[in-house]
């Protein structure tokens, strides 16, 4: 973690905010790619007038410096305090002036909040990956059953699956350019039985078949995908898929892009209308009726286990 280069990118862009680092940097147990990006965070007080080039309108700003990626955040105060998706149990602070005088340290109690929560919130998933294996099985009960729309929805339970596996038995947030890593150290950790459930999970995911023809054509079904939203807003994903290309790790490639589609959260309907497309970008392999029941019955047991 290069913290004297970040305290100078934010000295010389924003040196009026507070900031932290979170993410796989400011996590000691993993050690980051070269590709991965300094995931920041700037507070900004409305009452604070600041020099006219700030961006304090900016939701976010991208920086690049000596092959370093730089996402910061800017949000005024309020604007972290109420926002759920920003969650962590770890960072690394960059006191700036604005909030210094405060007697609250909002980035201390965010994740203080998030501590206390962190168990309740791995429970909630769990119920809801029951809940959705249940429906995937009542629509397995059926006599017209869609086969590759239900086995998109068994891939993406399967990965939640084992993004739970890391919250649970690591106690800790999963990175998404890290997933190989964590599953290897609960597979280094646990007992047999998780083991063998991990097994499970790796094999209806499909990490087996990655290779450099399977990710490439994922990637270049994921570029169809998303032609018409702004590129920019997705350089970060492609770089690190060169990445991963170039160090021949595949299986980091295809978790990599699993995990962007599991977090867009489709709707139903987006997914049967662009379901073939979805399946190329996923790698999936439609699968007989009796074969995905058994794997819906084994989901929902290693669910029911966690809870």
């Amino acid at each position: 973690m290069d913290n004297e280069h970040i305290f100078y990118l934010l000295g010389s862009k924003f040196p009026e905010l507070e900031s932290i680092l979170i993410g796989c940097h400011a996590d000691n147990g993993i050690i980051p790619h070269e590709c991965c990006e300094y995931d920041l965070i700037s507070l900004y007080d409305n009452s604070v007038v600041f020099r006219q080039d700030l961006p304090s309108k900016l939701k976010s700003k991208v920086l690049c410096d000596n092959k370093r990626v730089y996402e910061v955040l800017i949000l005024s105060a309020q604007e972290f305090i109420k926002n759920p998706n920003i969650n962590y149990t770890k960072f690394v602070q960059f006191p700036g002036q604005v909030l210094k005088s405060n007697i609250v340290n909002h980035f201390i109690e965010k994740c203080d909040r998030y501590h206390k929560s962190f168990n309740f919130t791995i429970k909630t998933n769990i119920i809801k990956n029951i809940f959705e294996i249940t429906n995937l099985h009542n629509l397995l009960s059926r006599e017209i059953v869609d086969e590759k729309f239900i086995s998109f929805q068994l891939k993406m339970i399967s990965l939640k699956t084992l993004k739970i596996f890391i919250q649970f038995y690591l106690n800790s947030e999963y990175r998404p350019s890290h997933l190989k890593y964590q599953i290897n150290l609960v597979m280094q950790n646990e007992n047999l039985k998780t083991r063998e459930h991990v097994d499970f999970l790796l094999d209806y995911v499909g990490t087996n078949r990655a290779n450099i023809s399977s990710l490439t054509r994922s990637e270049k079904s994921l570029r169809f995908l998303i032609r018409c939203e702004d590129i920019s807003k997705n350089n970060i994903l492609f770089n690190k898929l060169d990445f991963f290309k170039q160090k021949s790790m595949y299986v980091d490639g295809v978790l990599l892009i699993s995990n962007f589609i599991l977090d867009r959260v489709y709707d139903t309907q987006f997914i049967q209308k662009y379901n073939k497309l979805l399946n190329h970008i996923t790698d999936i392999q439609t699968k007989e009726k009796i074969t995905m029941l058994k794997e819906v019955n084994l989901l929902l047991d290693i669910n029911k286990n966690l809870i």
